[in-house]
């Protein structure tokens, strides 16, 4: 009994010691530098489509009457194995809808089967209960939507929680509001 408790709570150690090491909130974590240079893919025909995706994170959870803090990791992973992607924004959003954070000061290209990682630090409560992310990117029209997952790690009562929340692709294209650049300048 002892053997297999050990066994179960080890993975979930690994974790909370990686989400422990700490890297600058706006730098994404696993970034193979090889991959920086090349320019997204085209479609046969040419054509790039900009796309969003929606991430639910939890900064922290209610846990009776006091706050139980989560780091959270966002993956965001390229599952195409051909076309190459170009993170154009990574922002994360607070509980009011609010962007508490943009993660890319320029535009990321992921190559095939790549994947980038950025953190919320234990500590940061910034997004709370209903924190979001939206990744903005784009690639070929006929490119696979990109693969999205906020993994969340902390403690809580007696012992640690995990969990995870995949994301969605969103139906229309970002507005330049949103993106922060002038209109017409896209």
């Amino acid at each position: 009994m002892r053997r297999r408790c050990l066994i179960s709570v080890l993975p979930i150690v690994a974790l909370v010691l990686a989400f422990g090491c700490e890297q600058p909130a706006d730098q994404p974590h696993s970034r193979n530098a090889s991959t920086v240079e090349p320019q997204p893919e085209r479609a046969p025909n040419g054509d790039v489509q900009l796309r969003t995706a929606y991430v639910p994170a939890y900064s922290y959870l209610p846990d009776g009457g006091r706050k139980a803090m989560l780091s959270v990791l966002l993956s965001v992973r390229n599952v195409d194995s051909v076309a190459m992607v170009t993170l154009t924004h990574v922002d994360y959003y607070d509980t009011g809808g609010h962007r508490a954070r943009r993660y890319l000061a320029e535009p990321m290209v992921l190559g095939p089967l790549e994947t980038v990682e950025f953190t919320v630090e234990t500590e940061d409560e910034t997004g709370g209960s209903g924190a979001n992310f939206l990744v903005y990117w784009e690639g070929p029209t006929d490119a696979h939507p990109l693969l999205t997952e906020a993994v969340m790690v902390g403690h809580m009562a007696s012992g640690y929680v995990s969990f995870a929340s995949r994301g969605i692709e969103l139906d229309r294209r970002p507005n330049a509001e949103v993106l922060g650049v002038e209109p017409g300048s896209e």
